[in-house]
């Protein structure tokens, strides 16, 4: 006998894979329109989503995918050879250029670490695996929102604002835009002691197939190193990039 999928069910799961797909968020109304389902079931699914940090709200009433759905996924990929295979990637590129690689994700304003591979400097930095930072103030961050449009950016330091970290971290929206269509137009993003005084960072936006950025890969290198050896690093991290980038 066929086993059929539990209707409601798999309408929530496509729910959510739609949401998933698009970075700018969607309305009520358009999911509706996009499931075929009355406004009622489709709030009421919602709604649990976003209880359970599934999906998350915005002040525009648009929805966006939540971390939780990141963390199931990161679980995954910590028992996958992806995981595995990241962390070969981080390792051969920290040796190269002996200094710290990072790996990170975004979630809302800010980066999560998710690894971190490299010798350690003299000089204290802020990342660790797992901690948070404010994505303006690294060069993580702004790789990863390079990502959005410039209208979710400014939705994302609406309400907030854009604190700092140091004397150095950038605190208008509108000069981190400038910055993100540089990100955009180059392919890299850079902070200077915006997050760690005496470090400096270089990433780059690890896109998904379909085209989206997914993960942000950085370097972080003391502030003494000079603008020529800075520059030399970037083959090394594209090549890391394109590494990840073919699985993902």
């Amino acid at each position: 006998m066929e086993i059929r999928n539990h209707r409601m069910l798999e309408k929530a799961l496509l729910i959510l894979e739609y949401i998933s797909e698009q970075p700018e968020g969607v309305t009520l109304p358009e999911i509706c329109a996009h499931m075929q389902m009355a406004k009622s079931s489709a709030y009421s699914l919602l709604t649990t989503f976003v209880n359970m940090n599934y999906v998350k709200r915005g002040a525009n009433s648009r929805f966006v995918i939540g971390m939780k759905p990141f963390e199931i996924g990161s679980r995954f990929i910590e028992n996958s050879d992806f995981f595995l295979y990241s962390q070969d990637v981080l390792k051969e590129l920290a040796d190269t250029v002996s200094e710290t690689a990072h790996l990170a994700a975004l979630d809302g304003g800010d980066v999560v670490y998710l690894s971190k591979c490299g010798s350690t400097p003299v000089i204290q930095m802020s990342s660790s695996i797992g901690k948070r930072l404010p994505a303006h103030a690294t060069a993580l961050g702004k790789a990863l929102l390079s990502g959005r449009s410039d209208e979710d950016v400014r939705e994302i330091y609406r309400a907030g604002g854009m604190q700092p970290i140091t004397p150095h971290t950038i605190t208008e929206p509108e000069r981190l835009l400038v910055q993100l269509r540089e990100v955009r137009a180059t392919g890299f993003a850079y902070e200077c002691q915006e997050s760690s005084l005496g470090i400096q960072c270089i990433a780059v936006p690890v896109k998904e197939s379909s085209g989206g950025v997914y993960l942000g890969l950085s370097l972080s290198v003391p502030i003494g190193r000079s603008p020529s050896e800075l520059e030399q690093m970037k083959q090394p991290l594209l090549e890391a990039k394109n590494r990840l980038e073919r699985i993902l």
